[in-house]
């Protein structure tokens, strides 16, 4: 219960954490949530890397005096340089090993280390790395001097939990640093001082109206009615992740759909104006929101009246607010999946039924509950930011169609996992009806292919780890035949007896039997497609011999030499079961 505790207040500290773009402020609070929750820990500093200089250096620390802010750390220098250059976090349990780990700092940081606390009391460290979209940008740390108990392995989990938020709230404000220097770019391009005078109290009152609307934490709900109200003219903005359209509100005029304009938004990422005819005809002017090639959503404008250039002053503006709020939201979604991903997998690996309970309660399912489990697989793919994108999107789309209690979803890498829980198995069963007509579609409008496998439903928590094998079992039978439509376990038949076969042990069976069928002169004469087609039409001469378009004394004469070749009698009970099996894995288990 005290690990739950501990990534519930991870969680629910990230909305407060981050709602300020203040980036000293931010640091210091992360910091010190950090010392609370991990009771070992009596100080802690966050170290940020410096592009020009190549050294990292002391953005916020908490328990430490002044002298730390002249540590310049080089790149594998000490412990924290080491943490940035290899992105692994350590923990040190003794001084002996911390001082160890710092062999190669130099006498100068080390003065200053030791100037700024009470190094003789230092008793342990744990050292993470702070990572923005693959990239290192710095470390975070925290130290125990006088506090009772040990560091752990679950603090260093929680800390790298701190680390993801230093990580998201460092990214905005950078982000938000940028467009704002955009914004003075731009303002710098005005032609005369008195356009530049106009534009400037303009966009500093819009600027000034959307940062409080950033910095008031609002959600994407209320900022669209905000700026309806600043333009004073109708305006949606349609959220390519959610596939929601703001606010929801029924659109007077003709108008596209969700899934129109999230196929539009692929190849747009410019503004643009387009026209749609039903009954009357409307324009609007589109404005696509991206980060990192992603395409986070788009401000429409019903061009009931010509768009001014304030207007466009003010979308521009708009834009970088809604995509630091997307942004933050995509963020936080992703490590809401990597802790629920952490604790299925907890959840799968428990024997112990006290330990299942709890783990069902803090995911919030009930243990008696019917249980299946769905496994989802993006098969193709180039982007990975774009995956994420579709990831999301998907995951979106199925929460509205799934009932919210006893349903986990999430997504990890190119899959996605949903469990379902409910107190009737029909229940389940029409779920994945549901999703069976709904997600294939999303595949075809998305461009990717993909391939799912479900379990069977079985009553209680402790078959939970049975119904995500089993759904394994499936995604990877489909992967395999390339099967379209969701692949229930039940209805792989025969063919769940030899999942769990090695490959090669098939491949040799599969030999054994058909292996005289394929030599140079068999398959000359087709003697293969022959057994295969007398096998598939019954045994039927006449309808064997019409479909390979040969006479029957030649079909006679075929299938006289193939019992000799394979030794085996096709009147004979057992033989048959034999050649039926070779043709069935054949067919089931090989790359054709």
């Amino acid at each position: 219960m005290k690990k739950s505790h501990q990534l519930t207040s991870i969680i629910e500290s990230i909305r407060s954490i981050t709602s300020s773009l203040e980036i000293n402020e931010v640091l210091d609070h992360i910091v010190t949530h950090a010392i609370n929750v991990i009771s070992a820990a009596d100080a802690g500093y966050v170290q940020l890397y410096n592009e020009e200089t190549k050294e990292l250096f002391v953005k916020s620390a908490i328990g430490f005096n002044e002298k730390l802010q002249e540590i310049k750390i080089k790149i594998g220098e000490s412990i924290t340089g080491k943490v940035f250059i290899t992105s692994k976090p350590v923990i040190y349990y003794s001084r002996s090993e911390i001082y160890e780990g710092m062999a190669t700092i130099s006498k100068q940081n080390l003065d200053y280390i030791e100037d700024a606390s009470n190094h003789l009391k230092l008793k342990a460290l744990i050292s993470v790395p702070l990572i923005v979209k693959d990239n290192t940008i710095g470390v975070m740390t925290v130290q125990q001097y006088d506090a009772k108990g040990n560091l752990t392995e679950d603090d260093l989990q929680l800390l790298e939990g701190f680390a993801a938020q230093a990580a998201i709230a460092i990214h905005n404000a950078r982000l938000f640093k940028e467009k704002n220097e955009q914004l003075a770019e731009i303002i710098k391009l005005t032609k005369t001082l008195e356009e530049k005078n106009n534009i400037l109290i303009k966009r500093a009152k819009i600027h000034e109206t959307l940062t409080r609307i950033s910095l008031q934490n609002k959600s994407i709900e209320s900022i669209i009615p905000e700026l309806n109200r600043i333009m004073n003219r109708e305006i949606f903005f349609y959220d390519n992740l959610d596939s929601q359209l703001y606010p929801k509100t029924t659109i007077s005029y003709p108008y596209l759909s969700n899934e129109e304009f999230s196929a539009i938004l692929r190849t747009k990422n410019r503004p643009f104006f387009i026209e749609i005819y039903e009954q009357r005809e409307i324009s609007y002017y589109i404005y696509p929101i991206l980060s990192d090639r992603v395409s986070l959503g788009c401000i429409i404008i019903p061009l009931v009246t010509p768009i001014a250039s304030q207007d466009k002053m003010t979308i521009e503006q708009a834009s970088s607010i809604l995509a630091l709020e997307l942004t933050k939201q995509k963020t936080q979604a992703e490590v809401y999946y990597k802790k629920t991903h952490e604790a299925f997998n907890d959840l799968v690996k428990c024997k112990d039924d006290y330990l299942l309970a709890e783990m069902g309660e803090s995911l919030g399912i009930q243990t008696n509950s019917y249980f299946a489990v769905l496994l989802i697989e993006i098969i193709s793919y180039s982007d990975l930011q774009i995956l994420e994108a579709v990831i999301h999107r998907f995951i979106s789309r199925m929460k509205r169609r799934l009932p919210e209690q006893g349903t986990l979803i999430f997504g990890f890498h190119n899959k996605i996992t949903v469990l379902f829980s409910a107190k009737d198995p029909k229940e389940i069963d029409y779920m994945t009806e549901a999703l069976d007509s709904l997600l294939f579609r999303w595949g075809n409008q998305e461009e990717i292919t993909m391939q799912a496998g479900l379990s069977t439903t079985y009553q209680g928590i402790e078959f939970v780890s049975k119904c995500f094998d089993e759904a394994a079992k499936s995604l990877s039978f489909s992967i395999n035949r390339q099967k379209t439509g969701i692949m229930n376990y039940k209805k792989m038949g025969i063919n769940r007896l030899f999942m769990t076969l090695p490959s090669p042990e098939i491949e040799r069976f599969i030999e054994d039997i058909l292996g005289p069928l394929r030599t140079e002169k068999a398959q000359n004469n087709e003697l293969e497609k022959t057994l295969f087609t007398y096998i598939k039409l019954n045994q039927s001469i006449s309808e064997t011999a019409e479909t390979l378009h040969i006479h029957k004394n030649t079909l006679y004469h075929r299938i006289k030499k193939i019992e000799e070749l394979l030794k085996l009698k096709l009147n004979n009970p057992d033989d048959y079961l034999q050649i039926l099996l070779s043709r069935h894995l054949h067919e089931n288990f090989t790359k054709r």
